[in-house]
């Protein structure tokens, strides 16, 4: 039984999609908000991961502006 090989996303095509910088990735890395798979030097993430992140920013965003 084959198993498919994810696509995983380099940290520049983390930050593109985020609309933030690679140095802003790397503190998420640091803060633990991001957990990425260690590949020589290179930081590589699953896209799940990338959207868990995104939705609980939304999320915090939302409840933010609905305060005001």
């Amino acid at each position: 039984m084959s198993h498919p090989i994810p696509k995983l996303l380099a940290l520049a095509e983390v930050a593109e999609c985020c609309r933030v910088s690679p140095h802003t990735v790397r503190k998420w890395v640091r803060e633990g908000k991001l957990h990425p798979l260690r590949l020589c030097r290179r930081l590589l993430f699953h896209p799940e991961d990338v959207g868990r992140l995104l939705a609980q920013a939304t999320d915090r965003t939302a409840s933010t502006i609905r305060e005001f």
